[in-house]
């Protein structure tokens, strides 16, 4: 029932998807730990191109099913997000600094009480209080929120 609901987000949605071939061992064995030290070493150095990068790991991981840990992949992500310095991220993200915002990151959403994905927290414009949306089905309300339209997945060109 999940996989296939996935899947009509996927289609409804225009995202590539690709179930992965072995759920278990990419999730609870591999992980993403390197890949999550690189997004926050990216989020420091290069914040710019932090949402590329996400972006550009999300689909390595479940449009193509391809290790998203494994460092020439990690680059390759890096590259499509048209990061600057990719070997200057890269041995960023080995350091202190990268692991402590990602430490940083993990409390922020748990203390935020985040439970799922998508999960979403902003700033209201008007009020200055920072607001949490759960769910893809909440993008409309939080742009209401933050005062910007919501014109749907297909937005006209």
């Amino acid at each position: 029932m999940l996989a296939r609901d996935v899947q009509r987000v996927s289609e409804m949605m225009d995202v590539p998807y690709k179930p992965l071939a072995n759920f278990a061992q990419t999730v609870f064995i591999r992980g993403s730990l390197p890949t999550l030290k690189a997004l926050a070493a990216c989020q420091i150095m290069y914040p710019e191109h932090l949402e590329e990068m996400t972006r550009q790991s999300w689909l390595g991981l479940y449009s193509k099913d391809i290790d998203i840990t494994d460092k020439d992949n990690i680059m390759k992500f890096a590259e499509a997000a048209q990061i600057p310095n990719i070997d200057k991220l890269m041995e960023f993200s080995l350091g202190g600094e990268a692991r402590q915002q990602l430490i940083d990151n993990t409390a922020e959403a748990i203390d935020s009480k985040c439970f799922g994905a998508p999960w979403y927290t902003v700033t209201n414009p008007n009020t200055g209080r920072r607001e949490k949306f759960f769910g893809h089905d909440r993008v409309e309300m939080l742009g209401w929120v933050i005062g910007k339209e919501y014109m749907g997945y297909h937005p006209p060109q």
